[in-house]
């Protein structure tokens, strides 16, 4: 009778756990930090969702102009790394990138719930 009790109490337990499981998809961005223009030394840092907007639509917009507004003022990687890595993205990669001048391209990804994301026309 203990062996059966125990054996459905492990399926009702394990049942209730994938019930409650949340769909989660991963989204990317990248920041280009460097040169501001081309005659100044001066770094700037920008943060791309990439250009297919219905692949990376959120419910929550403001998410976005938060990041924008708050990475696109900062100035060194570093910041870059510390301002995502506490807004709950994760490092991906980093590289170099040679075009007239030295930029820092940093790529993160974040574990998105699929009910925090807009709903985007099949075809």
């Amino acid at each position: 009778m203990k062996k059966h009790l125990f054996f459905f109490a492990v399926i009702f337990f394990t049942s209730s756990c994938f019930a409650f499981a949340q769909n989660k998809i991963d989204k990317y961005c990248q920041v280009i930090i460097g040169p501001k223009n081309g005659l100044t030394t001066k770094r700037i840092a920008k943060i791309s969702f990439g250009d297919n907007k219905d692949l990376f639509a959120l419910k929550d917009t403001t998410v976005f102009q938060k990041l924008h507004f708050n990475v696109d003022h900062m100035v060194t990687e570093t910041d870059v790394l510390n301002y995502m890595s506490k807004s709950g993205w994760t490092l991906v990669d980093i590289h170099s990138a040679f075009q007239y001048n030295h930029y820092e391209v940093i790529y993160f990804k974040k574990a998105f719930d699929i009910s925090e994301l807009a709903e985007t026309p099949s075809n």
